[in-house]
């Protein structure tokens, strides 16, 4: 979680992208995945996405969501993650949103441990 509100905090600063460009990003830069999802969501949602500050114990809303679609990208449950999207996205931003998912769930399959503390 803490690596999660981290990420946000420095996406705050930095401008918004949209969702097909940060697919792009990722492409080019698979390190920086979660970071590019973060800056996307805003634009997937149609509003600013909320994420508390580094040491609170409350979940927001979106930090819920984020770590449940991160978890069903990463054991590959494709029924749970439709689902989680379909909620939030709209249609035509769906598949991108999934595959920006996707890329996280990849590139921190290594360490999800501690987005879960």
């Amino acid at each position: 979680m803490a690596a999660l509100r981290i990420a946000a905090c420095g996406c705050r600063a930095s401008a918004r992208i949209e969702v097909e460009q940060a697919c792009a990003m990722i492409d080019a830069s698979p390190d920086k995945a979660l970071h590019t999802l973060l800056g996307a969501l805003p634009a997937a949602f149609g509003r600013p996405t909320r994420f508390y500050r580094l040491g609170e114990s409350e979940l927001s809303f979106d930090e819920r969501w984020l770590l449940a679609a991160i978890d069903a990208a990463r054991r590959a449950d494709s029924d749970s993650l439709y689902f989680l999207i379909a909620r939030r996205v709209p249609v035509h931003l769906r598949r991108w949103v999934a595959f920006l998912l996707h890329s996280v769930a990849a590139t921190l399959d290594c360490n999800t441990s501690y987005l879960n503390t």
